[in-house]
This record gives structure tokens, sequence and C-alpha cells, in this order.
């Protein structure tokens, strides 16, 4: 999964910074947007499979509905859903910081291993191990793919100690850039929309982005896009209720307000 998600990585990086460095062929460049949104479902599928595992129980409509909860699931649909679709430049944006996060934070572990390694101390390093393995068998959630501890400083080659530092930065913003993934889940939606208006090949897009859109919105472990809809719906309120909005332009507003409101209507939505 760690692999799969420096695929991810690299694959974005190829995508965004080839036309700049090279003259590759477009249909070059759509061969690496692919590769990383496959890259991307690999590592999805895999975390959903050690979610079914953790279950321990039968397939049920409960067990069903945990799944479909989970946000593995969600970027799983997502990933295909775009591969298979023209190209949207913007949908590598959720993933390449997903596998960000979660690249840094098992990078770290390894530091970790490779510190306690070489240190002279045994006990400490197989201890470590232990919880290491534990902490990756328990773990279902959050952006860490298992023990996130800090790395000590001392006796770390300078390779480490950058690598170390950039790993400090990633976690340091953290939030800020799971708040820019859900603004991007959101903003795709309205570009999905535009885009529908210009072929009929995506015509259909607005409608497949929608439930996963739902899903984002009722994730039980990711408040994130739930939280970016309410302050988006803050800031339009405060412009439709201004005394110098048209009237249609509060309508609108209104409209909008109300479709996202039955975005919460689901089953498995967090109270």
């Amino acid at each position: 999964m760690y692999f799969a998600r420096l695929g991810t990585l690299f694959c974005c990086v190829v995508f965004f910074f080839a036309p700049i460095f090279s003259r590759l062929h477009p249909s070059d460049l759509e061969v690496w947007y692919r590769r990383a949104l496959l890259a991307s479902a690999a590592t999805s599928a895999l975390r959903l499979h050690q979610r079914i595992k953790s279950l321990n129980t039968g397939f049920s409509r409960e067990v069903l509905e945990v799944l479909i909860s989970e946000d593995s699931s969600h970027y799983l649909l997502f990933s295909i859903m775009f591969a298979v679709l023209p190209p949207v430049t913007v949908s590598l944006v959720p993933i390449f910081l997903f596998a960000l996060l979660h690249a840094a934070s098992f990078t770290r572990v390894l530091l970790n291993v490779s510190y306690f390694e070489n240190s002279s101390s045994t006990e400490i390093y197989f201890t470590y191990l232990f919880m290491l393995q534990t902490s990756v068998s328990l773990n279902s959630g959050g952006t860490s793919d298992g023990l996130d501890a800090p790395v000590a400083s001392s006796n770390m080659s300078c390779i480490h100690q950058i690598v170390q530092k950039s790993i400090d930065k990633v976690k340091a913003h953290d939030q800020n850039i799971l708040r820019i993934i859900a603004l991007n889940e959101i903003m795709l939606m309205v570009i999905c929309i535009f885009m529908a208006v210009s072929g009929p090949r995506i015509f259909v897009l607005p409608f497949i982005y929608y439930p996963f859109l739902k899903m984002r919105y009722n994730s039980r472990r990711n408040p994130y896009t739930r939280n970016a809809f309410l302050e988006l719906r803050i800031a339009l309120q405060n412009v439709a209720y201004h005394s110098k909005c048209p009237g249609l332009i509060s309508r609108i507003i209104y409209g909008l307000i109300n479709i996202v409101s039955r975005l919460g209507t689901s089953g498995y939505a967090r109270n």
C-alpha cells in the first residue's frame, strides 16, 4: 500500500510537470493521468480489504453500510470513475494530497525503525517493532498507516534529517491539506456540471459524481467535507441576506442550500 501511494505521487508529479520540462504528446500525458488514478484505486482497494478483514463478521446489510461509509470505498469509486472518463486535471489534487499525507506518515515510521535498528538498545528496538506491528494492524482511519512517533534527531544522517524536516512540514499542515481536499471535492461538482455541457461523453459525470459527494458529506471518519459545506453555506447566506443582492441570485443561493441539505439524509450520517 505504501508503494502504491508512492506510485500515485510519482504519476501525479509526472503529469503535472512533464509539460513544463518535456514535450510529451497529450496522449502520453493521459497515460500518466490514468496511471495515477489506477494507483489510487489500488491503494483504496487494499485499504478496504484491510477494513473487511478487521470486521471479522459475515457479510450483512450492516457490514455493507459500514464499508460504504469508509473513505477508502469513496475514493475507490472516485478513482475508477475519473479513470474511465476524459481527463479532469483537478481530480488528481485530492488523491495526490491524500497520498502525500499517508506516505509522509509511513516514511516517518520507516525512519523510526531505521533509527532504532542502528541504536545500541536492542530491547527498545524490538519493543518499537511490536508497537509498529500492533499499530498497523489496528489502524483503520485517519491519515496514518501506522505508528506516528517523532524521530530522534541525534545520530541521524543528513539525508534522514532533510527527509524528517520535510515530513514535519507536511504533518504541521495536515489540517489545512484536508480542508483543501474537501474544498476541491466540492469544486469538482461545479466543474463536472460545466463540463457536462461541453460534450455528450461526459454528460453523465455530474450524476455519477453526486453520489460520491454525498458519501463524502456523510463520512464518519472525515468531517472536513461536511465542515467545508457549512462554511460555504454561511458565506452564501451572508451574501443572500445582503440588501444589495438581487432577488434572482438569492433564490439561486437558497436553491443550492436546499440541494446541499439533502446530502445529509443518509442513514449513516454522523449526528
